[in-house]
């Protein structure tokens, strides 16, 4: 309890920044972060009828608006900025003699900490009202608060490929860029032209974020920097023209955001378009990159930055059930925004006044938002019973460590992906059918939880005792 509502140290935090940091990089994630917290609570609208809510999506009112996707689609950005932080850890991994295990276990058990509580709440409070509510409520206040999940899988996926972004020069580093980029245009073309299964689409999760987070490691390594403006110019134009190009021809949709009227989406799986869109943002970022080094070297910018990041994965997992609470219980206050319901059935705004309630749903979303970052960021960085804990088990050496983690960390990607697509809607017995396979949530938390204990095992460092009793019961072994 001693560390619960405690403040964020962010002032603290900033002034022991030390002076060689880039700072760009953790600016670029906090704005990412805040983005995507402010585009979920503008997005939504909720129609309520006695069968349960209805959600829908402002864009898919206002299609006029879907252009604003291309600045409000921050996702490329957090896996840049995470492909920076790799690279770096990767690189300085040498001085302190860690193998590629315990690396990865170092990177998955900071990301992972925060999301097992996340999960051990959600999976509650969703067995709890699965039993108390129709599925027609269930479904629509159950069904977002895991959608993000993705994210930790896939960022770890391609946080545990950083040893293969090792092409350095300028040149071989734009045809490896352009060879993903590529490759994952062939696998939308062989879902919307060639007939194959819509599951081939899932490698464009790891292809499609391949593409920012190497171009995050060129940025750590100083690659990026020696690209001329000009030519950072020309690339981020000739993509944007690509991009309009392949909307216009294609089957492609202008928002870079899933919406429940189309059927096509950019985002889930992600297509060639967020390929070259990541690559436009790394673009844009470069060319400015000494203003926004200025910009991040105020204090007071530094400082907000700095606390966001002290506590970005509870923002990043919390936001969507703050959300999801708020909107229900202003409903139970009668103090629902006005909606009408389109001739498809999808509510949208209904005159000025669904505007001027947008303004205080805002607020009480904001103060919501940051009250419960205040109660639970301190288990971003507290110990976890059993997560950080030495396992007792002797290590596993070399080869076999490395793969183990590697297949720990695919595990994590696959059952995030599950665990998001499925929702916690009907918990714990719901399944849903997707490409003839039946996915259940709870079967994928206990593989979840399964592949990290996997993770943990190949590199999770061993007291001094484990390591002892374990060189005993080799030698007894061996003398007997």
């Amino acid at each position: 309890m001693a560390r619960l509502f405690l403040q964020v140290p962010a002032v603290d935090a900033a002034l022991a920044t030390p002076a060689g940091r880039d700072r760009v990089v953790d600016g670029v994630r906090a704005f990412a972060l805040i983005v995507v917290v402010a585009g979920h609570g503008l997005m939504g609208v909720v129609a309520w009828s006695a069968e349960g809510p209805r959600v829908g999506n402002i864009l898919s009112a206002l299609p006029a608006l879907k252009g604003i996707t291309w600045v409000l689609q921050v996702m490329p950005l957090l896996f840049f900025a995470g492909g920076a932080a790799n690279a770096i850890s990767w690189d300085r991994r040498g001085a302190k003699n860690d193998t590629y295990a315990q690396w990865v276990w170092a990177r998955a058990a900071r990301l992972l900490r925060p999301a097992w509580l996340y999960l051990a709440a959600c999976a509650l409070i969703a067995a709890l009202v699965s039993l108390f509510t129709t599925a027609a409520y269930s479904d629509a206040l159950l069904g977002v608060i895991t959608q993000l999940l993705w994210f930790l899988g896939v960022y770890l996926v391609v946080t545990a490929l950083t040893p293969l972004f090792t092409i350095l020069s300028p040149l071989r580093a734009t045809a490896l860029v352009l060879g993903l980029v590529v490759i994952s245009g062939a696998v939308d073309v062989a879902r919307f032209h060639w007939g194959w299964p819509m599951a081939i689409g899932i490698l464009n999760f790891v292809i499609v974020w391949c593409v920012p987070t190497y171009l995050g490691a060129l940025r750590s390594r100083g690659v990026l920097a020696r690209v001329p403006v000009v030519a950072l110019a020309i690339v981020a134009a000739l993509a944007l023209g690509l991009c309009a190009l392949l909307i216009r021809i294609g089957p492609w949709p202008l928002s870079l955001i899933g919406l429940p009227d189309e059927p096509i989406g950019n985002m889930a799986p992600p297509t060639v378009i967020l390929a070259l869109h990541s690559v436009v943002w790394v673009c844009v970022i470069t060319v400015f990159n000494r203003q926004l080094t200025a910009l991040l070297h105020r204090a007071a910018v530094w400082q907000r930055v700095v606390g966001i990041n002290l506590c970005a994965m509870t923002l990043y997992l919390w936001h969507l059930p703050v959300l999801v609470g708020v909107t229900l219980a202003l409903h139970l206050l009668g103090l629902d925004r006005p909606v009408t319901l389109r001739a498809d059935g999808l509510p949208i705004p209904d005159g000025g006044a669904f505007w001027l309630g947008t303004v205080g749903f805002l607020l009480v979303f904001a103060v919501g938002v940051w009250a419960v970052v205040r109660l639970m960021w301190p288990f971003e960085h507290a110990p976890l019973l059993w997560w950080d804990s030495p396992p007792r088990s002797a290590a596993p050496q070399g080869t076999l460590a490395s793969v183990l983690a590697l297949v720990g960390t695919v595990g994590v990607g696959i059952c995030t992906l599950v665990i998001s697509g499925t929702g916690l809607a009907g918990f714990p017995t719901r399944v849903v059918q997707f490409a003839g396979l039946p996915l259940n949530a709870a079967v994928a938390i206990v593989l979840l939880v399964a592949s990290g204990a996997l993770i943990r095992y190949a590199g999770s460092p061993r007291s001094p005792r484990a390591d002892g009793e374990a060189r005993g019961g080799l030698q007894s072994s061996e003398s007997s």
